[in-house]
């Protein structure tokens, strides 16, 4: 399985959480859709928070890096598909199984 993760906040925290989130994703033997699918921005930073989704309706780029999230995903899961992406330590077997 390949995932795409986008976090957003209007202050400190939006790294710590987006490596938390892919850490355990890895973890649970999921495959990053590449660098570009793993984003953090800052929305309105420290900006009224009763304004933030208007803030980022204006964000045309920050859409934008979301849609390449997603297509990234696409693309990735198409080349699961096909056999053309694998996760290189699939076939190891775990020294501590569950």
């Amino acid at each position: 399985r390949a995932y795409g993760l986008v976090v957003h906040g209007d202050v400190a925290g939006i790294e710590g959480v987006r490596r938390s989130l892919s850490d355990w994703l890895d973890w649970m033997g999921l495959i990053a859709a590449g660098q570009k699918a793993k984003l953090d921005r800052f929305i309105g930073y420290y900006e009224s928070y009763a304004e933030s989704h208007e803030v980022l309706d204006r964000d045309e780029a920050m859409q934008e890096e979301v849609r390449n999230v997603a297509r990234a995903v696409a693309e990735s899961v198409a080349q699961l598909r096909q056999g053309q992406l694998s996760q290189p330590d699939a076939a190891l077997a775990s020294p501590r199984p569950k």
